[in-house]
């Protein structure tokens, strides 16, 4: 598709953000980022099971987690031991009929809460999981247009329909990510808050985790910084990532990268 863009054959792409790499093919830039959904993560309880288990804290010990995501997979075993985490592929609709399956192992998957919201199934949510204990992906609930560089005409049309502080928001974690040389299968997650002044000026906390895929153990960290323009944001992504690392974060990815060789060989 990237190929189509950059001959010419599509002015645009619209992409999911948190699918999009962090660094883009030549001669194709992120042009607008536009309504973001609730970036959380929401736990789906199996059918029959609704109103019996309402949290994860209060699955028995032994229940089947499904999610296809490395992220979800390593905070789950990080945070709930107890559970067994297990591999959930397909589409939305797919993941829904395996879990409520009667014959089926999972007892709840975790999914994007803003992909239930998108296909009229929230109210197949159990939980929204809070961010401050279950981070989400980088750009999750996002949608971003990609364009060629230098076509102004697109570029001076999609900004009518994008959201300047959501822009801010996920150029931040985007910049994390980036500095963090992770892709968008890395597990590594963020928790933003803002708060938006009178002269329209946006203050913006990031939080930056890393998982060891294991769940043996995370690192976090966090900074804080009024935005007035992208550079600020992707300032203020770098500056996290620079905070993870020294934390231990740099020695966790090279850990983690050695880990997936492993597994490739």
């Amino acid at each position: 598709m990237e190929a189509k863009l950059g001959a010419g054959e599509l002015d645009l792409l619209v992409n999911c953000l948190k699918d999009m790499p962090t660094r883009l093919p030549g001669g194709c830039v992120l042009g607008a980022i536009v309504h973001r959904e609730d970036p959380t993560d929401a736990l789906v309880v199996k059918e029959s099971l609704r109103g019996v288990y309402t949290d994860l804290s209060g699955l028995p010990a032994g229940s089947v987690v499904g999610t296809s995501s490395t992220r979800r997979k390593a905070l789950l075993k990080y945070k709930y031991p107890q559970l067994v985490v297990e591999e959930c592929r397909g589409n939305l609709d797919t993941r829904l009929r395996k879990l409520d399956d009667a014959n089926g192992r999972y007892t709840a998957i975790i999914v994007a809460t803003a992909g239930l919201n998108r296909i009229g199934l929230s109210g197949r949510i159990t939980r929204r999981l809070p961010p401050s204990e279950f981070p989400y992906a980088i750009g999750q609930g996002a949608l971003g247009i990609e364009i060629r560089e230098n076509d102004t005409q697109t570029q001076e049309m999609i900004e009518k329909i994008e959201e300047p502080v959501t822009r801010k928001i996920c150029l931040a974690e985007r910049s994390l990510l980036r500095t963090l040389q992770g892709g968008c299968s890395s597990p590594v997650a963020v928790h933003c808050t803002t708060e938006t002044a009178d002269d329209s000026s946006v203050t913006l906390r990031l939080e930056g985790t890393i998982i060891h895929p294991q769940g043996t153990r995370q690192v976090s960290a966090a900074a804080s910084a009024t935005l007035s323009n992208d550079s600020d944001a992707e300032a203020l992504g770098a500056e996290v990532a620079r905070l993870l690392e020294e934390n231990g974060g740099k020695a966790l990815l090279e850990e983690i990268a050695l880990l997936y060789q492993d597994q490739q060989h």
